[in-house]
């Protein structure tokens, strides 16, 4: 089983569109089609990333008080 999206059909102008509109996003033609243009890239590099993992299994976010008191 797969733990990334990376197999998933990449997004339509139509569905980017839709995204920015539900965002609330208002881009003129010319910033929209730079925008759509982008897209692709970003999108394959948010679904290259690991899903599954919880959130103390990144380092940077386990905080462990002990390690700062003096004992």
């Amino acid at each position: 089983m797969r733990d990334d999206l990376s197999h998933l059909p990449p997004a339509t102008r139509a569905e980017i569109e839709a995204m920015l509109a539900r965002a609330g996003i208002a881009l003129d033609r010319k910033m929209l089609d730079q925008f759509v243009a982008a897209w692709p890239q970003f999108e394959a590099m948010v679904r290259r990333l690991p899903r599954g993992f919880g959130y103390a299994d990144e380092p940077a976010h386990t905080f462990r008080p002990t390690r700062l008191a003096a004992g």
